[in-house]
C-alpha cells in the first residue's frame, strides 16, 4: 500500500481553507497565497480602522505546515504587522516559551517578548477566527 499522505498537499489544503475564512472575515480588504499554485504563506492586508488603530499597511501573515506525517502537530504562526507594531501568535518549537503556542511581540527596535499561549481550536480555518479575536485584547506596552 502506498502511503498517499503529501505534506505540502496538506498544508496548501489548510491555507486554502485559512484563505476562504480571511476572506470572509471584516477586518480584511484583500488576501493572496503564495506562490501561486501551492501555498506556503498567505498575506492579508487588514483595513486598520476596523482594529481600532490608526496605522496603515496593516498585514497579517499566515505561515501552516502541516507536518511530515497525518499524525504530527501543524506548525503554524499568524503575524501582524504595521509601521508601529509587530505581533503574532505562533505553534512551534520556540527556546524562549515553554511548550508549543506563543505569543510574540516587538515595538520599534526592541526583541521580540514571548510569552506562552494556548490555542483552543483545533481546526485551521477555526483558527483565523481565534486569532483575529484576540486582536481587541490589548497588547503589551
Amino acid at each position: 500500500m502506498t502511503d498517499s499522505y503529501n505534506p505540502s498537499e496538506a498544508s496548501h489544503r489548510a491555507l486554502r481553507a485559512i484563505q476562504q475564512e480571511l476572506e470572509r472575515h471584516p477586518m480584511v480588504t484583500t488576501v493572496q497565497g503564495f506562490p501561486d499554485g501551492e501555498f506556503t504563506e498567505l498575506r492579508a492586508n487588514l483595513a486598520p480602522e476596523r482594529r481600532g488603530t490608526d496605522g496603515e499597511n496593516a498585514t497579517l501573515t499566515v505561515h501552516w505546515f502541516a507536518g511530515e506525517t497525518p499524525d504530527a502537530r501543524p506548525e503554524f504562526a499568524f503575524h501582524y504587522s504595521d509601521e508601529e507594531t509587530d505581533f503574532g501568535w505562533h505553534h512551534h518549537e520556540q527556546e524562549h516559551v515553554d511548550g508549543w503556542g506563543h505569543f510574540q511581540e516587538r515595538t520599534g527596535d526592541a526583541g521580540y517578548i514571548h510569552e506562552p499561549h494556548t490555542f483552543h481550536a483545533q481546526n485551521p480555518s477555526q483558527l483565523i477566527w481565534e486569532v483575529t479575536s484576540l486582536f481587541s485584547t490589548p497588547i503589551s506596552e
